[in-house]
């Protein structure tokens, strides 16, 4: 059986600034995400695993992850310091980007 992860590519503002990659941000609520932004999958055409791009403006993602450390607050974890420190590179990296890239991808988890 398939197993996906995402990633979070963050593309600069600013020619010439590096982009971040960054996991799928823990506090996000992944099966709500794709419900909301699901349709805009982007098939990348891999020939040999299922794998989607989806494409944010950074307001998309600003309120989506607003939206998520709210609910996310009531969750222990929240308080990790791994945690806080994520969510404050996050909004360091966001505040800098003109587009978000969400890439879902197909990997194999070795336990078939």
């Amino acid at each position: 059986m398939p197993v996906y992860r995402e990633r979070v590519y963050l593309c600069p503002a600013e020619n010439g600034q590096p982009a971040w990659v960054m996991d799928f941000p823990l506090w996000w609520d992944r099966r709500a995400f794709f419900t909301r932004y699901g349709e805009r999958q982007i098939d990348t055409g891999h020939p040999a695993y299922v794998d989607y791009g989806l494409l944010l403006t950074p307001a998309e993602a600003f309120a989506w992850d607003r939206k998520c450390r709210d609910a996310f607050n009531a969750d222990p974890r929240s308080q990790l310091p791994k945690i806080v420190e994520a969510m404050q590179q996050w909004d360091a990296s966001l505040k800098l980007a003109a587009w978000i890239i969400v890439e879902s991808y197909e990997w194999e988890s070795g336990l078939e």
